[in-house]
């Protein structure tokens, strides 16, 4: 009903010519609708700007007049009642803006549109200091919405892609990008560089591009702010005044068709007041949702950034600038825990030179049956790929399980025979000596003929090979050892000690009883080293995983024996992945290269023998997971 007063009642005609004159001069029409027009009657959408209300004012009618009339009727739209002489006591317990007697004068309706007039600039006012309110605090929300959102992200681009987008999203910039001031080294002083890391467009697909430096200057807009660390705010990047040094590039333009017209450009200051990265917003448009395809349309509905804008990004640019130098720190600290862990593993990489690329290749089956299961969300491995710190968390287990060799000592970590090189040289050395004594003294020594002692020796160097020993060379062995020869001191000794007797006579690989129980203590020493690392509660079970990859799901493994129900998932597709590896990898000094289906008969062995998980293995087969490192070795010859 707009600026409009409503007359309620019977009023004379004389009483609303001179209503319908002053209001008319005041701008507002009025309306009669009589007396039929009684509470409940129906009025426009817009409520009116007053009621002069023509009935008796008694407590009933006015009453029922308030009752009906729409809500707000005496605090925030005026209501004026007849009275007849004196106002009735009930009337001051309502909120009647005036009383007036018949006839009226000009006098008393120029005093009630005034007071028309004076309600609706009140009101005006409060609307507007309820919306100045109302958008402070929205800014309040979204700068705690934002400083929330920031403390959450510690990934450097996911954190400047949220910063960029929440300012954007703020003032309606159509675009906007992010410099990081580079630094010398990570965590190190800051240089005069600029390093351009992300870019967003409403309008045009940009698609993400590689960084590129720009330097601290003042040719460019960002170098120009970055020096200076002071905002700029320009209206329209083609007229920039010919005396400033900056100017915007035009690359951009060119490449996309997209033109630049509005630019606020903001440096990201940490708590010194240094400078680490700028913020620049483009193109301020009248609605967030709007598509800018034409330089007609940017001309059209691009705004210069306020005062307001400037002001609201400015406080939001220390948060900014706090985050992104702890996800900075947050990387550096990363980089440099997973340099110490990778050095780790090359120093067991140098101490086992035969071994060596082994943990880094069960890491790489690891991850890359992590990405299989995430690829097939209904296999039972799924689980293994719902969030990153689980994947990481394997990753690290991974690289890890065999860290505890560190501890092994080098000799038997290197072992390439069943007696090392030193000590059977001295056994041949022995049989040189005894060769000697025996034509100086026959019956000094065990062996009656030099034909005897030089099929000895030819069979001491056929059996200190790794391989499978037959029953008749171990008996042939136990004679050996108890033959013996006088040494310099004339004492009779024999020509074996008892370590080189059980080294010789081992059937399996080169390692005796000792020197397996000493390999197999890596495990619990793995578990003893990576439990003193303070690993965060995303990571908090890379000790035990890592450590399990030994036990069988039988319980007849080590270090603790445990069972499959008591494992750790990734443990048991650790003990499966680390013996195929095993299998698989180059020559070792008790085992030739195995083929890959080979290996895989083993591994379906080894699950018929309850050791290792079958679904495990099957995953592994069907997957083609097995083929990993064949097929990248295929790949680079």
């Amino acid at each position: 009903m707009g600026k409009t007063i409503v007359i309620l009642g019977n009023c004379s005609e004389a009483d609303l010519e001179r209503i319908e004159g002053a209001a008319l001069q005041h701008g507002y029409k009025v309306s009669a609708p009589g007396s039929d027009a009684q509470p409940g009657m129906s009025l426009s959408e817009q409520s009116p700007s007053a009621f002069i209300s023509f009935q008796s004012c008694t407590p009933a009618i006015v009453i029922e007049q308030f009752r009906n009339l729409p809500i707000g009727t005496g605090e925030k739209i005026p209501f004026f009642q007849r009275i007849e002489k004196t106002i009735p006591p009930f009337a001051h317990e309502l909120p009647i803006a005036g009383f007036f007697e018949v006839p009226l004068t000009k006098a008393v309706i120029i005093n009630m549109i005034k007071a028309i007039e004076r309600n609706e600039k009140l009101l005006n006012y409060q609307q507007e200091l309820s919306a100045q309110v109302a958008a402070v605090r929205m800014e309040m929300g979204q700068m705690v919405e934002i400083g929330t959102a920031l403390s959450y992200e510690n990934d450097i681009r996911s954190l400047l892609e949220l910063i960029l987008s929440v300012c954007r999203q703020a003032v309606q910039a159509d675009a906007g990008s992010i410099y990081v001031r580079e630094r010398a080294v990570p965590g190190g002083p800051f240089i005069n560089s600029l390093l351009f890391m992300v870019a967003q467009n409403d309008s045009v697909d940009i698609k993400r591009g590689s960084h590129h430096s720009l330097p601290i200057d003042t040719e460019s807009i960002a170098g120009y702010v970055a020096s200076t660390g002071k905002p700029l705010n320009i209206d329209d990047v083609a007229n920039i005044d010919s005396s400033l040094p900056f100017r915007a590039s035009s690359a951009f333009q060119h490449h996309f068709g997209y033109r630049t017209k509005s630019m606020l450009t903001v440096p990201l200051k940490n708590l010194n007041h240094e400078v680490v990265g700028i913020l620049q917003l483009i193109n301020r448009k009248d609605e967030l949702s709007r598509q800018l395809s034409t330089a007609q349309e940017i001309d059209t509905y691009v705004a210069p950034f306020s005062l307001h804008d400037e002001a609201f990004v400015l406080s939001v640019a220390p948060l900014a600038a706090v985050s992104i130098e702890r996800a900075q720190l947050h990387e550096n600290i990363t980089a440099l825990f997973e340099g110490f862990l990778n050095a780790s593993i090359a120093s067991i990489d140098e101490r086992d030179r035969v071994t060596s690329g082994h943990s880094r290749r069960v890491m790489g089956y690891a991850m890359a049956f992590v990405d299989a299961a995430a690829a097939d969300p209904g296999n039972p491995f799924a689980e293994l790929g719902a969030t990153h710190e689980r994947r990481r968390q394997f990753q690290f287990a991974a690289l890890l399980h065999d860290i505890g060799k560190i501890g092994v000592p080098e000799y038997v970590l290197t072992k390439e025979l069943k007696i090392s090189r030193a000590e059977f040289d001295c056994i041949m050395a022995q049989i040189d000596y005894i060769a000697v004594q025996r034509m100086i003294n026959p019956a000094s020594v065990s062996w009656k003929s030099a034909g005897e002692l030089e099929e000895d020796r030819e069979f001491l160097i056929k059996i200190n090979r790794c391989g499978r020993i037959e029953d008749a060379d171990r008996e042939r062995l136990q004679q050996l050892c108890r033959k013996t020869f006088i040494d310099l001191k004339g004492n009779t000794v024999p020509l074996l000690s008892e370590y080189a007797g059980e080294a010789l006579s081992i059937t399996r690989g080169n390692l005796t009883a000792a020197e397996r129980e000493l390999i197999n203590s890596h495990a619990r020493s793995t578990l003893r080293i990576l439990s003193q690392i303070p690993w965060m509660n995303s990571l908090a079970k890379v000790p035990e995983i890592a450590a399990q990859h030994h036990e069988r799901i039988d319980g007849t493994g080590y270090p603790d024996g445990i069972t499959g129900e008591r494992m750790f998932l990734e443990s048991k597709i650790l003990a499966a992945i680390d013996i195929y590896e095993a299998l698989v990898a180059q020559d070792r000094p008790y085992k030739p290269k195995m083929a890959p289906e080979k290996a895989l008969e083993i591994l379906q062995a080894e699950v018929r023998a309850n050791h290792i998980d079958g679904d495990v293995v099957r995953f592994f087969i069907e997957k083609g997971i097995y083929k990993l490192f064949t097929d990248k070795a295929a790949e680079h010859s």
